[in-house]
């Protein structure tokens, strides 16, 4: 005969036990009762509308491949990088307040939930492992913000009719995936040379956008790079007929040339324009367009980092003491990018910016006012704050 009180003991049990488990598997990173708190209202508050964002159905295929997933190690994933998001540079005193603070707690649960409620497009395609043990930061606002993106401008691109922009924007999603995933496994050093090519995609993107009638030209330069980078092994004739009629004779470099010769294709782009054959003259060109002190300042910034990644795509950097540092540079690299590129496509395709019922560009602009807070507030001291108060 069914027992219901055995059952609800063995089920208490069950929990408990799992409870533990989800305490140990975190520790180190969030203090475990506070863990296990917020979990449990994750679940009260998505009730039986969990089932639609957890396939936890039984079958076959499961059984011999992937396996089952696991709502609970996914939602504590969501709240550990959310909380240590929201930790760094606070002092003991000031996470204690926070973990009090019932507005706080509320808050967390709802930025959980909104995760979740995204994650078709995030956290399913998260590694379970990683190789590098470290920080899970794709799970910190901004990075898992960016993979959505992708993912949504993935699904969008494969019902596209190709043309140079749509291979500009998928070259940079396809980019901007990889880098995450470095980012997700702590390879920082790797990911850099990925973002440092992201850029110069997205600024190609946004000079051929404004200058359409030079896509041609665009078009026959990549022809000229191809044959000498991967045939022919040397300069072609016409590309030489192209170097020797140049409009800036100062400029000797072929090399460079090759790569942004096409840029003799804009009326006014050589006014006042140092090094022009260059992704430095692009920026600068671009800024000449600019009507915002804003947007100048965001130019200023992507070549700011842009040029940061100089030494680690030469390999001349390989470690930092500081992995928060990273995750700071390479996450403002690829919203600079990425979150103009999905603008930028939504426009292009007419279709709404909106991601299952969530605003994703209100909540990137949440998330990335308190990135830039915390960047700013960047120093060694923070630095050393941030590791010795978050080994919980």
């Amino acid at each position: 005969m069914f027992n219901m009180s055995q059952f609800q003991n063995s089920m208490d049990s069950f929990i408990r036990e799992n409870d533990k488990s989800l305490r140990r598997i975190f520790s180190g990173k969030i203090k475990g009762n506070f863990l296990t708190a917020i979990k449990n209202s994750v679940r009260q508050m998505l009730g039986p509308d969990i089932f639609r964002y957890y396939d936890m159905q039984i079958t076959n295929e499961k059984l011999v491949s992937t396996g089952f997933e696991e709502p609970d190690f996914d939602i504590c994933h969501h709240i550990v990088g959310i909380h240590r998001s929201n930790l760094i540079f606070n002092t003991e005193e000031e996470r204690l307040k926070k973990e009090k603070s019932e507005d706080y707690k509320n808050t967390l649960v709802n930025d959980v939930i909104t995760n979740i409620k995204l994650r078709q497009y995030g956290s399913v395609f998260f590694q379970k492992q990683v190789v590098s043990r470290g920080e899970n930061f794709n799970y910190y606002p901004i990075p898992y913000d960016l993979f959505v993106l992708c993912v949504r401008m993935n699904d969008l691109l494969s019902k596209c009719n190709d043309n140079v922009y749509i291979s500009l924007i998928a070259a940079i999603v396809n980019k901007g995936l990889a880098a995450l995933t470095l980012l997700e496994g702590n390879f920082f050093d790797c990911a850099y040379p990925i973002c440092r090519g992201i850029t110069e995609l997205y600024l190609k993107l946004l000079i051929l956008l404004d200058n359409p009638n030079t896509v041609e030209h665009f078009l026959k330069f990549n022809e000229y790079d191809l044959l000498k980078s991967c045939c022919e092994q040397k300069y072609s004739t016409e590309f030489n007929n192209a170097y020797n009629n140049r409009i800036n004779k100062n400029h000797k470099s072929k090399s460079e040339f090759l790569h942004f010769g096409w840029l003799d294709t804009i009326d006014d782009y050589h006014s006042d324009n140092i090094r022009p054959y260059s992704i430095g003259g692009i920026i600068s060109y671009l800024k000449t367009k600019c009507d915002q002190e804003e947007q100048i300042n965001t130019f200023d910034e992507i070549e700011t980092l842009y040029k940061m990644c100089h030494g680690y795509t030469h390999g001349s950097v390989v470690r930092s003491k500081y992995p928060l540092l990273h995750y700071f540079e390479i996450s403002l690299m690829l919203y600079y990018t990425i979150y103009h590129t999905y603008i930028i496509l939504c426009d292009y395709l007419k279709v709404d910016t909106v991601i299952n019922d969530i605003d994703i560009l209100k909540k990137i602009a949440k998330d990335v006012a308190q990135l830039y807070t915390q960047y700013y507030a960047r120093s060694t001291e923070n630095f050393e704050l941030y590791d010795k108060l978050n080994k919980l």
